[in-house]
């Protein structure tokens, strides 16, 4: 599947649904303690609700986790991290249903077979699986939160346009807001 041109792409706040919450991407999170968010983008995120997935939580905890111990910034941007993940209330944090995890599951094969990631591991080196295996661990996690904020009715805010894009064409009538 062709990626469409960014005026086909939910990038325009002005149009997002009123009054429903949001959920970030792991993304957003990141750019946020960056610091590398538009003004635009932060007002509208800070006057809504905020629900959080635990697939981002997930993530955004192996980032704190990975990162390595000898580095002299490491303490800090740990820190950063895990101060962040603290200070989500925990009754905030929505996880995928059942139901959610089987679709992702069907989605992801299909992204996974027609984005070429389906390549028999017979045919790849060990550094094409490894890396073939780590795509579909993303893919997987990006169709899990896209289909968690439409089961939540939320707004997902992302900058994964790639991605969120090809899903959206299975579910359109999910809410999304894409930024750069």
């Amino acid at each position: 599947m062709a990626r469409r041109p960014d005026t086909k792409l939910p990038f325009d706040i002005a149009a997002q649904p009123p009054d429903l919450p949001v959920m970030l991407d792991t993304n957003f999170y990141l750019r946020r303690l960056q610091g590398k968010l538009a003004p635009d983008l932060a007002a509208f995120v800070a006057s809504r609700r905020i629900l959080h997935s635990g697939v981002a939580c997930s993530e955004l905890a192996i980032s704190a986790g990975i990162l390595d111990p000898a580095h002299p910034a490491t303490p800090h941007n740990r820190q950063v991290v895990l101060d962040m993940l603290d200070a989500i209330d925990r009754t905030d944090i929505v996880a995928p249903s059942a139901e959610t995890w089987a679709e992702a599951g069907a989605i992801a094969g299909i992204l996974a077979r027609t984005q070429y990631l389906a390549k028999p591991k017979s045919t790849l080196t060990s550094a094409e699986a490894c890396c073939q295996e780590g795509l579909r661990r993303k893919l997987i996690n990006d169709t899990l939160l896209f289909l968690s904020a439409r089961e939540q009715n939320t707004i997902l805010v992302s900058m994964n346009s790639r991605d969120m894009d090809l899903l959206l064409r299975f579910r359109p009538d999910t809410n999304v807001l894409l930024f750069r």
